[in-house]
């Protein structure tokens, strides 16, 4: 007779700690299952470390990928922010809003803030970084992702 026949107990009990290693523990929050953030990640981000207003942020962003967006606030100053997970649909939302845990009014690096993204379960997503770029930052993030990036205004010409 094989050993899980005569101890089913001790056979489940090896299963159910199988099953609890490989998948997580499914009581805490959604955000614990998904890997951390690599900070290898954080430090190669463009820009420096930043924040922005929340009164300043006028719906205008842009989705990069599953996981950063740039955020234009105010008007064309961009920012990089990182999420702590993929989102899928980030690409077709149609809305965007943010949460500032410290109610300073501000998303900022390193804070704990949130991004909320309607038709998505969880709506609140983490926030690991958010970065001011330059221009040519946000230009060459959206070149990297496959996206179109807007042209330069060329000089204009001055009269001597």
């Amino acid at each position: 007779m094989s050993a899980h026949i005569k101890h089913p107990a001790r056979s489940l009990g090896i299963l159910l700690l199988t099953v609890l290693l490989a998948g997580g523990c499914v009581s805490g929050p959604r955000h614990s299952l998904a890997p951390g953030p690599n900070p290898h990640d954080l430090a190669a981000l463009p820009g420096k470390p930043g924040c922005f207003w929340l009164r300043n942020f006028d719906g205008s962003w842009t989705a990069l990928n599953e996981r950063q967006l740039l955020v234009y606030a105010p008007f064309t100053t961009a920012y990089l922010v990182q999420l702590i997970e993929p989102v899928p649909t980030l690409k077709f939302a149609e809305r965007l809003g943010f949460e500032d845990v410290e109610r300073t009014g501000m998303i900022c690096n390193d804070n704990s803030d949130f991004a909320l993204i309607p038709n998505w379960t969880p709506h609140q997503i983490a926030i690991t970084a958010v970065h001011q770029v330059t221009p040519e930052q946000a230009r060459q993030l959206l070149l990297s992702n496959g996206l179109k990036a807007p042209r330069h205004k060329a000089p204009e010409k001055t009269r001597t």
